[in-house]
Parts: structure tokens; C-alpha cells; sequence
């Protein structure tokens, strides 16, 4: 099975849908997570994905302007979370979706929060705790947590030590869960977003519970499209077997 988790910046922009869409057509991969997607502008990219084959798709509950959460599969949706348990501001950022191939998804965007800002760490810890409380939930099956976490670990997915709620990242590796990316490339550095001074972070990962663990096969950011400006992120695809 082949993913990928985008953040398109935005809801994609009138001028970048259509390229977004074909490089989605490119990849080709089974199921699409896609964050800040907006539905008042994105509602051609839903379609031209049904008519390509992914037909089965699922999207957090937010207004029509507002940045939601897409997941978009080629598998039969079995059943969807939309995490109506948590208040507007926060379910908008989470949908789970069960497969019919046994596989469950959940496609995140967890906001960002400065460590002095205490409210937004509020709001941050109240995001990062449901999915942890689904992940933990799906633990002993497989499942993928994908999205933009606005997290990492410190001088590893950062030069220094900016990242809030890492203890909350660790927690999905107490419970089994492995960053897909650091499964197929160690220590290695790279970046999935730049600051507007340069300095590069990787906010977007794939971490996958641990029956699947052992199956995964690469996970690879699509560097090209951060470049060529159809998004302020790249694009992370993943294959497990």
C-alpha cells in the first residue's frame, strides 16, 4: 500500500489546484491525507480524484473556509471518525478513516505552539492527545498516524530545540509506533518546511503501529514539489507492504 500526507498550504490556492492535482495523479498512491484543504475552493480536486479512483474519501468537520483535514482512498472507507468528541477548532484538525483492507488512517494537523504561548499549547496538547488516545486505540492493529504534526525531535528534525510536545511525539513510540521515514533512513537530516530565515524542520511524518512496522518498505519526501512552489511543504509518500 502506497500513502501520502501533504500540507498544501492554504487550501492549494486557485493556481496551484491544478497542478497539485496532476503531481497527486503522478504519485499515484493508494490513500492521500491532505492538510489545510479547504472545501470552498477544493471541491474540483475532490472530484478529479473520484474520477481517478478515489472514490472513497473522508474529510474533517470544519467550515467551508476553514483548513480541514482530507483523506482520499482508492480502498473502500469502512468507517469514518471525525472526532466530533473535541470542540470546532480542534476536531477540524483529525479524521480517522477505517479501510476495508484492515488498515485504519489517521490524517492530522496538529497546530502549532511556542512553549511561552500557553493557550495555543493548550489547544496543541488537546489535538496531540486525541490522537494519541485513537492511536493508542488501534495499537495492536495496523495503522498509520500521517499528517503535519508540528513536531520533531530536537537537533535531529531541527538544529536546535524550537519543537513543543515531543513528549507527546515519544508517547507513540512507547506504544509501538515507528517514524516510517527514520525506519528507512536512520539519522539522516532532511527538511519538510523552511523558514522564512532558512532553517529547515521536518513537521510531516508517517508513523506507522507495530504489526505493520516490520512492512515498511520506503518513505521518501517529494522535495521537487517543495521546490517548484506548489506548496510551503513537501509531500511525504510511503509504501508498506
Amino acid at each position: 500500500m502506497k500513502l501520502l500526507t501533504w500540507n498544501i498550504m492554504h487550501g492549494g490556492g486557485p493556481e496551484r489546484l491544478c497542478w497539485i492535482a496532476l503531481a497527486l495523479l503522478d504519485w499515484a498512491p493508494d490513500v492521500i491525507a491532505l492538510t489545510e484543504f479547504r472545501s470552498r475552493r477544493g471541491g474540483g480536486l475532490r472530484a478529479v480524484l473520484a474520477d481517478h479512483g478515489w472514490a472513497h474519501q473522508a474529510r474533517s468537520d470544519a467550515e467551508p473556509g476553514e483548513n480541514s483535514v482530507l483523506l482520499a482512498s482508492r480502498v473502500p472507507i469502512v468507517h469514518a471518525d471525525r472526532h466530533e468528541r473535541l470542540a470546532p477548532e480542534h476536531r477540524k484538525r483529525l479524521v480517522t478513516a477505517d479501510l476495508a483492507c484492515g488498515t485504519s488512517i489517521t490524517a492530522a494537523h496538529i497546530p502549532d505552539a511556542r512553549r511561552s504561548d500557553a493557550r495555543a499549547m493548550v489547544d496543541k496538547s488537546t489535538v496531540w492527545h486525541e490522537v494519541l488516545r485513537t492511536a493508542g486505540a488501534r495499537k495492536h492493529a495496523p495503522h498509520v498516524v500521517m499528517g503535519d504534526l508540528n513536531t520533531g525531535r530536537h537537533r535531529l528534525d531541527e538544529s536546535g530545540e524550537t519543537f513543543s510536545c515531543t513528549a507527546l511525539l515519544g508517547r507513540l513510540a512507547t506504544m509501538g509506533y515507528v517514524d516510517a521515514w527514520r525506519a528507512v533512513h536512520g539519522r539522516a537530516r532532511t527538511a519538510s518546511w523552511f523558514s522564512h530565515a532558512g532553517a529547515g524542520f521536518r513537521l510531516d511524518h508517517a508513523l506507522v503501529s507495530g504489526p505493520a512496522a516490520g512492512r515498511i518498505r520506503s518513505a521518501e519526501y517529494g522535495s521537487a514539489a517543495l521546490g517548484s512552489g506548489l506548496s510551503d511543504h513537501a509531500p511525504l509518500l510511503l509504501e508498506v507492504a
